[in-house]
């Protein structure tokens, strides 16, 4: 990512202190039903996405939010020339659809993925990132893998799966890690990308290999 591109780095601080608030969604889905966890996502889906339009339409509203929020929206978010969606409404978006469609403990480790995966990603990126790895830094890059390492064993030790299940994890972990690096060259949000390229490779994985999720 361009520097021009960029907020501050305290701004991503801020911004990624309220990104692990989302962490609550895969925490608080591993005690209730697709169905439960459904009725609450969308409806704050609604309220993320109300949110934006009225950014958008309404300049007043716009003059309201901006100073609460202006310094942790990147720059295509605060300069919006077309309706654009924030981080907030990906990523409550990206759990509705994860949810929705695959399997609970799939869907679980993805989401904690893209949550504390890109955080380490974005502030190891911002800091240390010198050596460019397709839209990102391969330091990023190298701390969302590694964390998305830790994600998939810790939730393979909470669901008591085999270490089969393990080795899909980091399958999907490395493809995981490469779509979170490009989604500025195919105009994707990695809060969508990465929870589908984590939960959508290893069920067709633990479909082929006969690996039970129950």
């Amino acid at each position: 990512m361009s520097k021009i591109e960029q907020i501050t780095y305290l701004g991503e601080i801020q911004r990624k202190s309220i990104h692990i608030v989302s962490l609550l969604i895969p925490i608080i889905y591993y005690f209730i039903d697709t169905k439960s966890a459904l009725l609450i996502l969308f409806p704050v889906a609604i309220l993320t996405l109300l949110i934006d339009l009225g950014i958008y339409f309404s300049d007043t509203f716009k003059k309201i939010m901006y100073p609460i929020v202006g310094g942790m929206l990147r720059p295509h978010e605060m300069h919006r020339t077309s309706l654009v969606l924030n981080g907030a409404s990906w990523v409550i978006i990206a759990a509705c659809i994860t949810v929705a469609i695959f399997p609970k403990p799939l869907a679980i480790i993805g989401y904690s993925i893209v949550i504390l995966s890109d955080i380490a990603a974005a502030l190891i990126g911002r800091k240390f990132g010198k050596t460019p790895f397709l839209d990102k830094s391969l330091q990023g890059s190298m701390a969302f893998f590694v964390v998305s390492l830790i994600v998939s064993a810790i939730w393979t030790w909470i669901f008591e799966y085999s270490s089969m299940f393990f080795f899909i994890c980091i399958v999907g972990s490395i493809l995981a890690t490469i779509a979170e690096a490009s989604t500025t060259r195919f105009k994707l949000d990695d809060n969508l990308a990465v929870p589908l390229a984590f939960a959508g490779s290893t069920w067709i994985l633990t479909i082929l290999l006969s690996i039970s999720l129950s």
